[in-house]
């Protein structure tokens, strides 16, 4: 893909060649996306979630998955905008490393992509920092950010609301050979490497969280830790 776009000589032939590669179809239903996004040593990925209208439980399904290798910045924030303007997400999370900044940045300053108002649905998480998860008596309650993505996927496979397609077996095996250890501060390390669509479905699966707590009561979470080997049932 890099090289094909390195062969538009403007803008709007770089987006004409991205949506093209892309191939989207506009669907129904509630639609989150996540990002991991690399550029020199590591791949980029994208995904985009849904939920169906009408299901009881209302599954997020991963329903696209989309894999680009030594894609510039530009690229990749013109990739999220097609995304945006075929599903309309309600929520777009992001890793908050150099690249992902970089992405966050054009799509919320530059003027090509001011009508798509991202601002408000678009997030970048720094998988080292904390994240509020609650409110106790006045008191925010927190999480490392990467374990408690981590552990809204664990939650949602086992209550089968996140659905991955048979189809692709890239995604089931980084799932199935996930790892962690603990540092010698018992925080949990996780391995590195065969990992970037686990993260990416990390962001996806935070900013749907992250949407719902605006309509959930202040609750107290139970913060007991669950450790499985593998991660991933």
């Amino acid at each position: 893909m890099a090289e094909t776009l390195l062969e538009c000589e403007t803008e709007e032939e770089a987006f004409d060649r991205l949506e093209m590669l892309l191939n989207l179809a506009p669907q129904d239903g509630t639609f989150w996306v996540g990002g991991d996004l690399g550029y020199t040593n590591d791949p980029t990925e994208l995904v985009l979630l849904r939920e169906t209208p009408g299901e009881e439980k209302r599954p997020a399904r991963l329903v696209l998955r989309v894999h680009m290798e030594h894609v510039a910045y530009p690229h990749i924030a013109v990739a999220i905008g097609i995304l945006e303007r075929y599903y309309c997400p309600m929520g777009i999370g992001v890793d908050n490393g150099g690249n992902g900044m970089a992405v966050v940045q054009e799509l919320t300053t530059l003027d090509k992509f001011r009508t798509l108002d991202l601002g408000p649905k678009l997030h970048g998480y720094d998988f080292g920092g904390m994240v509020t998860v609650a409110e106790k008596d006045g008191r925010l309650l927190k999480k490392r950010t990467k374990e408690h993505m981590t552990s809204l996927i664990n939650r949602a496979f086992q209550r089968r609301e996140l659905l991955l397609p048979d189809s692709d077996r890239e995604i089931a095996d980084q799932f199935a050979t996930h790892t962690y250890t603990f540092a010698s501060n018992n925080n949990v390390v996780y391995s590195k490497g065969n990992d970037h669509i686990v993260d990416v479905v990390r962001c996806a699966m935070l900013a749907r969280e992250r949407e719902r707590l605006d309509d959930i009561e202040v609750i107290v979470p139970n913060l007991i830790p669950r450790w499985t080997d593998p991660i991933f049932p």
